[in-house]
């Protein structure tokens, strides 16, 4: 079987199904166990990943204007499964484009209905989707050392950009690319701690710098800096840490440096009005953009949930957590207040993941 995913979410899945015998089902929460019918609305999409191998990846729609999740949209729409480890979800203009990592390939939908509107196969293990232009978008790789190149009006690869190590997360900033190097499964002779700076007009690499161990997610705030968190290591081989710089000269502005080497913060995430980050710590923790230094007590404790995914309504910086309960059931998902006040929850898929939000 090939090695497609990160270790650490392999050893999650291992996990799993020693604390699926101990932990109780969790039952609050809007409970669906059939497909739904999907009615474009107000709301968020949840790529709900499954477990590997499995192919019981799916997605959740919850209508904030009527409350309700609505599962297994893709399948419903088109009367077969969405995939192997769905993974991440970007939407350009009137169609969502779904990476499904296992299954090396982006399945791309209709908004108004979720019926497909076409696939684009032949990838290696792909990760994120970031459009760079009114035609043309960057496909980030767990597994193989470049940058795919996709034609979104085509629907096809035009061609790849060499790095020579895996990417993962990227984020468009000051008209450049920055693609962060967070595994180095397939690579294991090139530390992870590496940002590549990629012109999108000339499909270049036109810098490179070094910032902690395992960079797995990056902002920009309302300033225009940029913002990257380092988990600082699988086996916590360094301090985790969050950097601030300027995307403009590259140039390092603060790090911060988290207490212990156990500590694996991850899923850095900004609100509407790009003041507040916040991230996941085994807890949620928030940080102001002009902070200096970080935050010791968790805005909202992880309690007895099991944090896996954390997002920010962009339209609202209402905060959006997935539970995965115990990687075997439906997980939830749990809406809080920007002050971190719990709103309610609901009940998606097998481990509920990334989420898409329409931006008004």
């Amino acid at each position: 079987m090939k090695e497609l995913i990160s270790n650490r979410i392999f050893v999650l899945l291992l996990i799993a199904l020693v604390v699926s015998a101990c932990k109780k089902d969790n039952n609050f929460g809007e409970v669906n166990t059939n497909t739904s019918a999907y009615n474009q609305a107000n709301g968020v999409f949840v790529v709900n990943e499954g477990n590997f191998g499995n192919a019981n990846g799916s997605l959740s729609f919850l209508n904030t204007d009527s409350l309700k999740m609505e599962n297994d949209i893709f399948q419903h729409a088109n009367s077969r499964p969405l995939g192997d480890v769905p993974l991440s979800m970007t939407i350009i203009g009137g169609h969502a484009w779904i990476v499904v990592n296992n299954s090396a390939k982006i399945e791309i939908c209709k908004l108004d209905d979720m019926k497909s509107a076409g696939a684009i196969g032949g990838l290696t293990s792909p990760r994120f989707m970031l459009p760079v232009s009114a035609t043309k978008a960057y496909v980030s790789d767990f597994y193989a050392g470049n940058l795919t190149i996709i034609n979104t009006e085509s629907q096809s690869i035009t061609g790849e950009i060499s790095l020579g190590h895996s990417s993962e997360q990227m984020i468009f900033s000051a008209g450049k690319v920055f693609v962060a190097f967070w595994s180095n499964y397939n690579f294991p002779e090139i530390e992870n701690k590496l940002i590549t700076v990629i012109d999108p007009g000339t499909d270049s690499i036109v810098g490179q710098f070094t910032v902690g161990k395992e960079p797995n997610s990056m902002v920009s705030d309302k300033d225009g800096k940029l913002w990257i968190l380092c988990s600082g290591g699988f086996s916590g081989e360094e301090l985790p840490s969050l950097w601030r710089l300027n995307p403009v000269t590259l140039q390092t502005e603060t790090v911060f440096y988290f207490e212990t080497n156990d500590m694996s913060p991850n899923n850095l995430c900004i609100n509407g009005t790009g003041d507040t980050l916040y991230f996941l710590n085994q807890g949620i923790f928030s940080i102001p953009a002009n902070a200096t230094q970080l935050p010791t007590n968790p805005l909202i404790p992880e309690g007895g949930n099991l944090f896996y995914m954390l997002a920010v309504d962009p339209n609202t910086s209402v905060i959006y957590a997935s539970d995965a309960i115990d990687y075997q059931q439906r997980g939830l998902i749990l809406r809080y207040r920007p002050d971190g006040t719990l709103i309610d929850s609901y009940r998606a898929g097998v481990i509920p993941g990334r989420m898409g939000f329409i931006v008004k």
